[in-house]
């Protein structure tokens, strides 16, 4: 059995597949898994349950190959040359993997849809967005339809497993204070997703007077570390994924490294509003606090199906951000460094 997998996207998008693709190379080693992906996403699949093959390409250059004719056609015939027997296309792909999917000469074409594909027939079966709107749900029952329809008597677990990211890990970063550590990373994918980074800044300096904490200098985090804290240039995976494991908390936003977090099993403070509850912590939730202005009518404006690249109020723009001070993000930080209540917000 030959199957391509399609995942195009950002790097929390990533982790919450990942291990949909390592539980199916475990359970059925003898088929072979073709991955497409980002090349700054490629090494989370690497290790013994990563897929036999991955090819890489730029996300926004493998989305617009439909304006070249001829870079759409060499992907169609790329992928074709694979003889796959399956695709599996996630929910959040674009419409060129479905029209790759399409032509890829494959019997089975399991995958979701946003609603804005305009592919017709690029799938023998749709699976439609789950219940808990998580995507770490969809992504799961998509690879169980595909062990359906590939015949497999296998029994597909309800739920998915924390992926494994092992391979990702060196050895650990010894710090020598003693002191439990705090792991601060400041940014995410889209501006209105980011609570300010000056108040970040401001919590990271007081919780340093007692907690060793770990300033991540990572893409729209870049500049000087704040007074005190310790600054860590990340440029791989495997030195986030180092400096986040066995970390006591991780303070950040709804973001890739956050996910990382989680899925390591790192206890962590989010502060989030425009985000969808779906991508809330899926793993280990009770470690995790997620902070979300309490009855604001907009919030959360994305949902699972629509994501959006700015803030929808326009009478107080991003005031589901704004609502956590820096004194309250600092509070319940301590909290969970000293306790495991969870505190009452």
């Amino acid at each position: 059995m030959k199957v391509v997998l399609f995942k195009f996207n950002y790097l929390g998008d990533n982790i919450v597949f990942v291990s949909a693709v390592q539980s199916l190379r475990a359970r059925f080693p003898a088929w072979h898994l073709t991955l497409l992906t980002n090349p700054n996403e490629a090494d989370l699949y690497r290790g013994p349950l990563g897929p036999q093959e991955i090819i890489t390409c730029p996300k926004i250059t493998f989305n617009k190959a439909y304006r070249k004719p001829w870079v759409l056609a060499s992907w169609i015939w790329r992928v074709r040359r694979l003889r796959p027997d399956a695709c599996l296309v996630p929910f959040d792909q674009s419409n060129v993997a479905h029209l790759v999917a399409k032509f890829s000469g494959a019997r089975i074409r399991v995958g979701g849809n946003l609603e804005n594909i305009r592919v017709p027939g690029s799938l023998t079966e749709e699976v439609p967005i789950p219940e808990d709107g998580r995507p770490v749900t969809w992504n799961w029952r998509m690879a169980g339809a595909l062990v359906r329809l590939a015949g497999m008597d296998a029994h597909w677990p309800d739920d998915p497993p924390a992926p494994d990211f092992a391979h990702l890990l060196s050895q650990s970063v010894k710090t020598g204070s003693g002191r439990k550590r705090v792991v601060v990373h400041a940014g995410a994918n889209k501006i209105f997703k980011q609570w300010p980074r000056d108040r970040f800044e401001s919590v990271a300096v007081a919780l340093s007077r007692d907690f060793e904490v770990v300033w991540i200098d990572h893409g729209s985090t870049t500049g000087p570390a704040p007074k005190g804290t310790i600054p860590a240039l990340v440029s791989t995976l495997g030195e986030l994924a180092t400096r986040l494991a066995g970390a006591n908390l991780f303070l950040g936003n709804n973001s890739g490294p956050m996910h990382m977090a989680n899925a390591l099993g790192c206890p962590g403070v989010v502060v989030t509003g425009p985000s969808a509850f779906g991508w809330d912590p899926y793993w280990h939730p009770e470690r995790w606090t997620v902070l979300r202005h309490p009855n604001l009518y907009c919030a959360p404006c994305e949902k699972a199906n629509k994501d959006l690249g700015i803030c929808t109020n326009t009478a107080s723009p991003m005031a589901c951000m704004d609502y956590w001070t820096d004194e309250r993000v600092e509070a319940v930080c301590r909290l969970q460094l000293n306790c495991d209540m969870k505190p009452g917000l």
